[in-house]
């Protein structure tokens, strides 16, 4: 393997790593809006920002160059698992 290819691997391994961390740090907050809906009687789902979200993520996405279609794929992922995780405090919340 080339030393070129090497540091391309590492710059990649690096950004990997700031995007896990992201990644943390966003169900991490989504988190917390859980508990705050659960504690102020908010229902889980908000459709509508949902929807906000993801045009939001498509129109950044563009700026930088991003496929529609990707960028759509990867915040169905990440918002499929901010529900989850809302489902699951906000559930045991409703079942004690």
């Amino acid at each position: 393997m080339t030393e070129k290819l090497r540091q391309f691997r590492r710059e990649l391994d690096e950004m990997d790593d700031q995007i896990l961390e992201l990644l943390s740090r966003r169900l991490g907050i989504c988190r917390e809006v859980a508990l705050y809906k659960a504690e102020a009687g908010i229902a889980m789902m908000q459709a509508d920002r949902v929807t906000q979200v993801k045009v939001r993520a498509v129109a950044e996405g563009k700026t930088r160059g991003l496929n529609e279609n990707f960028v759509l794929s990867l915040y169905e992922i990440v918002i499929t698992e901010a529900c989850r995780i809302e489902d699951e405090i906000i559930g045991a919340r409703e079942r004690r």
